[in-house]
């Protein structure tokens, strides 16, 4: 499953591996792609949404 979310916290390259260390907990063989400028997260994965989307706001991140 492709997921497009928007993590609008980020804002340095410290988050965007906090941001791929977080998905990848949950499913070690996602694609995460961040593009930090748009803080934009593109992810391929077969772990549930809302699984990713808790694992990113404890990792103190907001996803809008």
């Amino acid at each position: 499953m492709k997921l497009e979310l928007t993590v609008s916290s980020m804002v340095c390259e410290g988050c965007e591996e906090t941001v791929k260390k977080v998905v990848k907990a949950k499913d070690s063989q996602a694609d995460v792609v961040v593009d930090l400028a748009s803080k934009k997260v593109t992810i391929e994965t077969t772990a549930p949404e809302n699984e990713i989307k808790e694992a990113i706001v404890a990792a103190g991140h907001t996803v809008d």
